[in-house]
């Protein structure tokens, strides 16, 4: 497993009055110096890493001891050891702050920064790479900043190297405020279209090769059967490589092989790695990979950069839904961790390698945003380049432009990071049809795969055990609520526009006007007479009357929030700090500004026991019970079939008499009086997927993705001049 924390050699960063060689793991304030043991080495550079904020004991055990539990005399310890080490004479003040009931933080000035941070414009090929300005910077960062040893030198010089380092820094702590979007006009590319493969059936699982020359995808066909085809983009020729059940895992970085695994049908526990070269030719080379993974380990990214494979997985942290990246020395079969991502989100998706030097660039999917992150291939020198509102899924490296590029499928432009200014460029506006994956080859072309998802809604009446279906052709239904007289509210998003409506007597009823576009409905109370919603512009989670929309109370949140559940006179809602992703739960009163802020760490679902008590699905293998009365959580007890079911839970709510949970296409129902027998309530259709779960009304609102079975890929590039 790798640390969570990994500097670059040859490197000195100045912590208050010390020194710190994190080659040589030593700390020097000139008079003395110090070995620093592995802990405490680790320990700081922790610290320093996150010197802008609070760190909590949690993260503590999760990224330094890399166990799910630790004795809190041992962090204690350890904590007391690191601040005995950084006092000296020369520093005798506080070090190490303890923030109660929260964390701890620096609390000294990290004075410069090692070549980890560099905000040099990265170049590739044969321009100047960034390991000689690493180099170049090392040395500069060996000379200390005090009066006494910058008079050796003349002072114009000693000016220079000051401005260059306090001028690095600044631009180092504004990296992390990456805007998301710029504010000037994009302008608009005038697109042509061409159709690059159709076949009857679903396209899906585009996987570009590092040069843009080959495109691999996944075609499934109407009766399941699957097929692997490598497209060649000059001459748009496809060649069929491989059938049976399979999924596909990446390339070489020299475009020539390509990675894949099969499995026997519905048996996931006997699979095959593959890789797969001669790809432009109708007879294909395909032998077994030496390394094999266990299907319980199989990668859902596979890509090999040199002697290093870099893979995808789940399962981090011991949650289903949450994907860390991996490094693999394919001499020695070593293996480590690279990335620690938030629990809160689905985890780090692989966009693309650069050359060099080698590196990786990762999205980091967070709940309401996702990261841009470069860094090197054992995740030293981690990057964040840039932030943004929604999920790109895909990117390429430009050559021409020295810039990533990406596509924003919601404002549909082509959007871009440059590496010679470490700055994000400005959009461009090229429309193409909605998309299920999308691929800029460059600022003028995209490649996609038409749309093949829904968002559809079912309410299912739990004493008829009937389901109805509120799909509609023109509508995009989404955090659907059972309402009184078998009312419906929905809204229809697509990317950044959200309509509310209300289904009445089978009549659509636009309501958009009543509740802003910026806002959701995020839940209801059990009789639909009040509902929750969330505006993500002003932060201000309000309490609704149903019967006209408007508002009954208002909070201001400190995070975006998408979960919550009411029952009586209290709200429950999951927040996410925008300074820290950490997910909170915030109990407020409807009848006062009673405000309790719960100590459960990192919830991730939430429904209500009783009038008093919360049932918590957080990280712990354990469904926890909060009494929001004390602010005290304790373990509740269930059958054995819910602890098989917790970590592929999609969504969790309850009524007056039983808790629902639902997977990715099933619901299961448990009377909360007795906590005994779990039972299958609802089954949803094939290529059905639930994303959230309202329980109104007896009966149960289900909102959720549909695939459809027809698509294609599609090419659309600048139209030439006449």
């Amino acid at each position: 497993m790798g640390s969570a924390f990994s500097p670059l050699r040859d490197t000195v960063i100045y912590v208050g009055e010390w020194q710190f060689n994190t080659q040589q793991q030593t700390i020097s304030d000139g008079t003395h110096t110090r070995e620093l043991e592995p802990l405490l080495y680790k320990l700081l550079c922790f610290f320093i890493t996150h010197n802008d904020r609070i760190i909590t004991r949690q993260e503590l055990v999760e990224n330094i001891w890399q166990q799910s539990f630790v004795d809190d005399n041992a962090i204690n310890r350890a904590i007391s050891e690191l601040r005995k080490v950084l006092k000296s004479e020369k520093q005798p003040g506080q070090t190490i702050k303890t923030h109660y009931r929260k964390g701890y933080s620096l609390f000294i000035e990290v004075k410069s920064l090692d070549h980890a941070v560099s905000t040099e414009p990265l170049k590739t090929e044969n321009i100047i790479t960034a390991d000689k300005d690493a180099e170049t910077q090392v040395n500069t960062a060996n000379i200390s900043p005090k009066k006494d040893h910058t008079s050796r030198w003349p002072w114009p010089f000693a000016a220079l190297v000051l401005s260059l380092l306090l001028a690095a820094i600044w631009l180092f702590l504004q990296q992390p405020k990456a805007t998301t979007e710029e504010q000037s006009e994009a302008p608009l590319l005038d697109l042509q279209v061409e159709t690059i493969s159709w076949h009857k059936g679903t396209h899906y699982r585009l996987m570009l090769n590092q040069d843009k020359t080959k495109l691999a995808y996944i075609l499934q066909n109407d009766i399941d059967d699957k097929y692997l085809y490598v497209v060649d983009l000059t001459t748009k020729k496809e060649y069929q490589i491989a059938s049976g059940d399979l999924f596909l895992q990446g390339w070489s970085d020299d475009g020539e092989r390509l990675f894949y695994g099969s499995c026997e049908v519905s048996d996931y526990n006997d699979c095959i790695a593959w890789q797969a070269s001669n790809l432009l030719s109708n007879e294909a080379l395909i032998k077994p990979r030496t390394n094999q993974f266990i299907r319980s380990l199989s990668p859902t990214q596979y890509m090999e950069v040199g002697n290093v494979a870099i893979t995808r997985r789940n399962n981090y942290r011991g949650l289903t839904h949450l994907n860390a990246l991996y490094a693999q020395d394919l001499k020695t079969g070593e293996e480590i961790r690279i990335t620690s991502p938030n629990i809160t989100g689905t985890g780090d998706y692989i966009l693309t390698t650069i050359k060099n030097p080698s590196r990786i660039i990762f999205e980091r999917h967070n709940v309401g945003q996702a990261e841009i992150y470069m860094a090197n291939l054992d995740g030293s020198s981690l990057k964040l380049l840039t932030t943004n509102n929604y999920r790109s899924w895909a990117a390429t490296y430009d050559e021409q432009t020295n810039s990533l590029v990406w596509y924003n499928r919601g404002k549909l432009t082509i959007e871009s990071f440059s590496f010679d200014t470490m700055s994000r460029g400005q959009p461009v506006k090229a429309p193409v049809k909605r998309a299920n994956f999308a691929y800029p080859l460059n600022k003028q072309s995209v490649l996609i795969s038409t749309d093949l998802h829904d968002n559809d809604g079912a309410i299912f009446d739990l004493k008829s055990k009937q389901m109805s279906y509120i799909a509609t052709a023109n509508k995009h239904e989404d955090d659907v609520v059972a309402l009184p007289n078998n009312d419906v509210y929905f809204a229809d998003f697509e990317y950044y526009k959200r309509q509310h409506w209300l289904r009445k007597d089978n009549q659509y009823i636009d309501i958009t006007d009543k509740l802003g576009e910026d806002t959701t409905v995020i839940t209801a109370n059990s009789d639909s007479s009040q509902l929750v919603s969330f505006n993500k512009t002003t932060q201000q989670l309000s309490l609704l009357s149903a019967n006209d929309f408007s508002e009954i109370k208002h909070w201001t949140l400190p995070g975006n929030s998408k979960l919550a559940a009411i029952r009586g006179n209290k709200i429950a809602v999951i927040y996410t700090e925008l300074s820290s992703q950490q997910n909170q739960i915030m109990i407020l009163h409807t009848n006062s500004d009673h405000v309790v802020k719960s100590t459960i760490d990192t919830p991730l679902e939430i429904a209500w026991y009783d009038d008093d008590q919360l049932i918590v699905h957080s990280k712990y293998a354990k469904y926890l019970l909060l009494d929001s009365d004390n602010n005290t959580y304790s373990e509740l007890v269930t059958p054995d079939k819910l602890i098989e079911l917790k970590p592929s839970i999609i969504s969790m709510a309850s009524n007056q008499h039983s808790l629902y949970i639902a997977t990715e296409a099933e619901v299961y129902s448990i009377n909360l009086a007795k906590m005994q027998d779990v039972e299958l309530a609802v089954q949803l259709q094939h290529l059905h997927f639930i994303s959230h779960l309202n329980a109104n009304n007896d009966k149960l609102a289900i909102s959720f993705l549909t695939a459809n079975t027809q698509n294609s890929i599609e090419l659309y590039t600048k139209k030439s001049a006449e």
